[in-house]
C-alpha cells in the first residue's frame, strides 16, 4: 500500500513538473515586442517576396511580412502587409523597395527614407498607413535592358534602311562621281603649278615695292614735320607780334602822352615869358617891375595918398 502511494506521489510530481517546464518554455518563447501594421502599395511585380519575409529598415530587421494580395480596388496593384516593430522611425517620406537574398531568388523588404516628409506616418481612420514600393535596382536594370534592346532594334532597322539596294546605287554613284572630281582636281594642281612657282618672285617684288613705298612713306613723314615746325614757327611770330603790340600799349603810350602833357606846359611857360617881355622889354636888363601892395599890404595906403 505505501509502495502505491508512493509511486503515486512521484507520479503527481513528475507530471507537474513537465507541466511547469512547459509553461515556462511557452512564456520565455512568447513574443513581449510591441509591433504596428503598415500596408504596402507595389505596381511592380513582386517576385520571390512571400509571407515571413523579413523587413528591414536601412539594414536592420524590424519586422516581417505578414500577406501578400491583389488591391480589389485597382487590380494592378498588389497589397502587402507587414508587420513592423514599434519605435521604428518611419515617416511619410519612407519607401519600400524589394531586395534579393542571394542565390536563393527569395526576395526581402527594404525600408528606407529620403527626408523629404519628416511628418510621422500614421493611417487615416481604421484603414493601415500606405508606404510606396519603388523599383528595385533589379527592375531598374530589366526596363534599361529592354529599353536598350528597343533601341537597338531600331537602329538595326535604321541601318537596314540605310543599306537597301536603291540606297547602295545611290552610294556608288556618289563613289564614281568623288572619284572624277580627284582626277580633275589633279588635273587642276598640274595646271596652277607654273604659278605656285612663280610666287616667290612675285613676292620678291612685292617686297621691294613695300620697301620703295616705305620711304616714300618716311620721305613724306619728314615733309610733313618741316610743315609743322615752320608752322609752329609762325605762330610763335604771331604770338610774339601779339607781345610787342600789348607792349606798345601798355608802355609807349603811356610815356608818349606824358611827353605830349610836358610839352603843352612848357609851350604855355614860354608863351607866358613872350608876354611879359613884349609887356616889359626893360625887364631884361633891369629886371621885373615889383607887383604893387595889395589891400592889406605894407605900403598900400601910402600909394593910395600919394595919389
Amino acid at each position: 500500500m505505501e509502495n502505491r502511494a508512493y509511486a503515486l506521489a512521484a507520479g503527481l510530481f513528475t507530471l507537474l513538473l513537465g507541466l511547469g517546464v512547459i509553461a515556462a518554455a511557452l512564456w520565455f518563447s512568447g513574443e513581449t515586442i510591441e509591433t504596428s501594421n503598415y500596408q504596402l502599395v507595389s505596381r511592380h511585380a513582386v517576385s520571390g517576396l512571400n509571407p515571413q519575409a523579413p523587413v528591414r529598415y536601412r539594414g536592420v530587421t524590424v519586422g516581417k511580412v505578414i500577406s501578400i494580395d491583389f488591391d480589389p480596388l485597382e487590380p494592378r496593384s498588389i497589397l502587402v502587409e507587414i508587420t513592423v516593430r514599434t519605435g521604428t522611425p518611419l515617416t511619410r517620406g519612407t519607401f519600400a523597395q524589394l531586395g534579393s537574398q542571394g542565390v536563393t531568388g527569395l526576395s526581402y523588404v527594404i525600408l528606407d527614407d529620403d527626408g523629404g516628409k519628416p511628418e510621422p506616418l500614421v493611417g487615416e481612420g481604421d484603414n493601415l498607413a500606405r508606404i510606396e514600393v519603388r523599383p528595385s535596382f533589379f527592375d531598374n536594370v530589366s526596363a534599361s535592358g529592354q529599353e536598350m534592346i528597343d533601341n537597338f532594334n531600331q537602329v538595326a532597322k535604321r541601318v537596314n534602311t540605310l543599306l537597301s539596294d536603291d540606297n547602295q546605287k545611290q552610294l556608288a554613284s556618289t563613289l564614281r562621281n568623288l572619284d572624277r572630281a580627284s582626277g580633275k582636281v589633279a588635273s587642276l594642281a598640274g595646271a596652277i603649278e607654273p604659278t605656285v612657282k612663280a610666287l616667290p618672285a612675285l613676292m620678291n617684288d612685292t617686297g621691294i615695292v613695300l620697301k620703295r613705298a616705305d620711304t616714300l612713306l618716311a620721305n613724306l613723314n619728314q615733309r610733313v614735320d618741316s610743315f609743322e615746325r615752320a608752322a609752329i614757327g609762325a605762330e610763335r611770330l604771331t604770338t610774339s607780334g601779339t607781345a610787342l603790340s600789348e607792349a606798345m600799349l601798355n608802355e609807349s603810350l603811356p610815356r608818349l602822352n606824358l611827353l605830349l602833357e610836358d610839352l603843352q606846359r612848357s609851350s604855355r611857360g614860354l608863351e607866358r615869358l613872350l608876354y611879359e617881355i613884349n609887356e616889359q622889354p626893360h625887364s631884361l636888363v633891369f629886371g621885373k617891375n615889383p607887383v604893387p601892395p595889395g589891400p592889406g599890404e605894407p605900403g598900400f595906403a601910402a600909394q593910395r595918398g600919394a595919389r
